[in-house]
């Protein structure tokens, strides 16, 4: 799919990580509860304090790491991903500066291990905005959030 990068964890072959990156969004509360009630899994992220897709890709590869070696500091692999980008260790202070507001208008998705695509499809059938190119993504990067 146009817009979308599916790359192979490094470090572990058989895992992978989805990302997308959307703009115009209208209904980030709705997607937030999707995540929330559990109907699909994966991290939403906030555009604004991601400076290029490699800085959720170590965040994916860490994760997955703390996955699989039992050391998670949060529920699943999608909250560790939010964790894994902020230099805080405060679980909730990371969610907040990382994580998609109810009001934002993009949204930058990281899902892990979606062999078959449903789960990408399920997000793009429940956000109400476009794919943007990856290119886009430093027009809502925040540098001077960024930097704090």
């Amino acid at each position: 799919m146009e817009h979308v990068k599916v790359l192979q964890n490094e470090f572990f072959p058989d895992s992978s990580i989805t990302l997308a990156l959307f703009k115009n969004v209208a209904n980030a509360k709705e997607i937030r509860q999707c995540v929330m009630s559990g109907e699909f899994e994966a991290s939403l992220l906030k555009p604004s304090m991601i400076v290029d897709y490699f800085q959720v890709l170590v965040a994916a590869n860490r994760a997955v790491h703390l996955n699989r070696t039992k050391k998670m500091l949060t529920k699943n692999v999608h909250s560790e991903i939010l964790f894994s980008l902020s230099p805080s260790k405060n679980i909730s202070d990371s969610f907040r500066k990382f994580g998609l507001a109810d009001t934002d208008k993009c949204v930058f998705v990281a899902i892990v291990d979606d062999k078959d695509g449903k789960t990408l499809q399920t997000v793009i059938d429940k956000v109400q905005g476009q794919i943007a190119p990856f290119e886009e993504l430093q027009t809502f990067t925040d540098l001077s959030n960024v930097k704090k």
